[in-house]
């Protein structure tokens, strides 16, 4: 893939947005097929409850629950309760809450290993860890998860070239043959539109775990329906950021779910109350009302809500990690509250790439930002808010 694939401008970005608002009203019923749960053979499904939705993933035999559990709200008892009800894929990383996710987690494993599948977020091997197949890392990594093995191992990679990069393969393949992995997938928080495009060319990929934002889901569009033509599935992440209030995401979840190239959408649940909620909207038919509005919330707060698509980060002469700063600040510091994963997640980042005193009078990021956002404010923010 070349790298004008992975590149678009503003114009472009603001003319997909048109093109959305004049189809609004008809999304609703392009997606229909994907309302009703499939009509299958209940035995085959896994952990299945009556009251959860479940889509096959890809072209596989897996039917994997609508939502499943994961991020960065850990409470291990809205794991248990969840799965009691359905949940049959949970999503972990061992830099999660400083692990502490993933002790939790394996101690919810103990008991429930046998009802669920477990995506595992690659953040320990390095290159050369592959490029020398020297795997002993995950052994540590499965005796926490109190299991042999996981069933989807999630390589976490952040622009186009890396996502096609064919070690990857080539290790999978390794630790499958080992019996510590079954399928392989693929995490991005930058380059989001070129690296899931890169992913689903490349072809290696079951599960595809891209950013499903609001607006991302438009920025996508194309992406998610190869994913689908290709028989891949799709695990939506950080998917309510920029949203404010549990009302808005819970329709937003019901717009996610009328996509049929969406297999299950991946949330951290901090309670049985909005599990509860999140259940029940799941079920719910999106209407043209609420889609609407959805629409028109996203273009008021376009300003203020970062793509992650890497633009900035392109055209920067300092290639400062422009979309993750941005991430520490309004996602996990402002929209979660999660003052650990903003701070830590800052912190690993190199000093000179949080921040140049020269931005402020270079702004070539913000000339090429699709959404407009005043990106060296936001610099300027994070560095007083962590450093």
């Amino acid at each position: 893939m070349s790298k004008h694939h992975s590149r678009f401008s503003r114009r472009t970005f603001l003319r997909t947005g048109v093109t959305a608002s004049v189809a609004m009203g008809m999304g609703v019923q392009a997606y229909a097929e994907a309302a009703p749960s499939e009509k299958v053979d209940t035995k085959k499904i896994l952990n299945y409850q009556p009251d959860m939705r479940y889509r096959r993933l890809g072209n596989t035999d897996i039917y994997l629950s609508v939502i499943s559990l994961g991020g960065l709200v850990n409470e291990p008892g809205v794991h248990a309760y969840g799965i009691d009800r359905g949940v049959n894929l949970v999503h972990i990383s061992d830099s999660y809450l400083g692990g502490r996710s993933i002790r939790d987690l394996g101690e919810v494993m103990k008991s429930k290993r046998d009802k669920v599948y477990i995506a595992l977020k690659d953040n320990f091997f390095s290159r050369e860890d592959y490029r020398k197949e020297n795997f002993k890392k995950i052994d540590d990594i499965l005796k926490l998860l109190n299991t042999d093995y996981v069933d989807f191992f999630m390589f976490n990679r952040h622009d186009a070239e890396s996502a096609k990069d064919p070690l990857i393969g080539e290790s999978f393949e390794k630790l499958k043959q080992l019996g510590k992995v079954r399928f392989a997938g693929f995490t991005n928080h930058g380059d989001i539109k070129g690296g899931t495009a890169a992913a689903v060319e490349s072809g290696m990929y079951h599960l595809l775990n891209p950013v499903l934002s609001q607006d991302n889901l438009t920025l996508l569009d194309a992406e998610l329906r190869a994913a689908r033509e290709k028989g891949m599935g799709v695990m939506g992440m950080k998917t309510m950021k920029g949203l404010r209030g549990r009302d808005q995401e819970l329709v937003y979840l019901k717009k996610l779910l009328s996509n049929p190239a969406v297999t299950t959408v991946v949330k951290g649940i901090g309670s049985v109350e909005m599990f509860d909620a999140y259940l029940k909207a799941a079920g719910e038919t999106l209407t043209s009302q609420e889609d609407k509005a959805l629409y028109h919330y996203a273009q008021a707060n376009r300003s203020n809500n970062c793509l992650m698509c890497d633009e900035c980060k392109r055209n920067c002469p300092e290639c400062i990690e422009i979309s993750t700063v941005i991430r520490c600040k309004d996602y996990y510091f402002e929209q979660l509250g999660d003052r650990y994963t903003a701070f830590t997640t800052y912190q690993e980042l190199p000093e000179q790439k949080r921040f140049n005193s020269r931005c402020g009078s270079c702004r070539k990021c913000e000339q090429v930002c699709p959404h407009g956002i005043q990106i060296v404010n936001r610099l300027e923010a994070a560095k007083q808010l962590f450093a």
